[in-house]
């Protein structure tokens, strides 16, 4: 018998001045997500994130910072929301 289809989660936020767009299955720790600048719609870089870690080490700082609390943010359950949390982050 087949095993039972992983449960999958799927994210969109906005944060200082990059839009990302992650997913994950419920059952792994890693995110898929892309992430571009909101000046540049099209140019999405894409990285594994698993522990605050990402593959590859391509990511900024600004980008890392925003990838990793809209993660943060969407485990806790917030709703997706487009924030610019506390103005932090805005490289525009």
């Amino acid at each position: 018998m087949p095993s039972a289809p992983k449960s999958f989660v799927s994210r969109k936020g906005v944060l200082g001045g990059y839009e990302v767009a992650g997913w994950r299955y419920t059952e792994d720790a890693a995110w898929h997500v892309k992430a571009n600048r909101k000046s540049s719609p099209g140019k999405a870089k894409a990285y594994v994130v698993r522990d605050g870690g990402f593959q590859p080490e391509t990511a900024s700082t600004s980008e890392k910072v925003a990838i990793l609390t809209l993660i943060a943010q969407w485990e806790a359950g917030l709703p997706n929301a487009e924030t610019d949390f506390l103005g932090l982050i805005n490289p525009d």
